[in-house]
């Protein structure tokens, strides 16, 4: 036979999983967002600037920095 202290505790761990659920769904669904987000601009930026700076400044070995705004060879 449960105890009422038996099923206060059940309560609570269903209480816990259920925050538990709901704050990990808001943490994902906030995270997509900013994802979303830096992936439509940051990204493709930097994937065009490496492009460039590869061809630009003449190999892997010869790019100093890569940036959303540019690139810098090695001199």
């Amino acid at each position: 036979m449960r105890t009422g202290a038996f099923r206060a505790n059940e309560k609570a761990d269903a209480m816990k999983k259920t925050v538990f659920a709901v704050t990990a769904i808001a943490t994902l669904t906030l995270a997509g967002c900013i994802h979303v987000d830096a992936d439509e601009h940051g990204r493709d930026a930097m994937y065009e600037n490496t492009e460039t700076a590869l061809r630009v400044c003449g190999g892997e070995g010869r790019v100093k920095e890569v940036t959303e705004d540019g690139f810098k060879c090695i001199d």
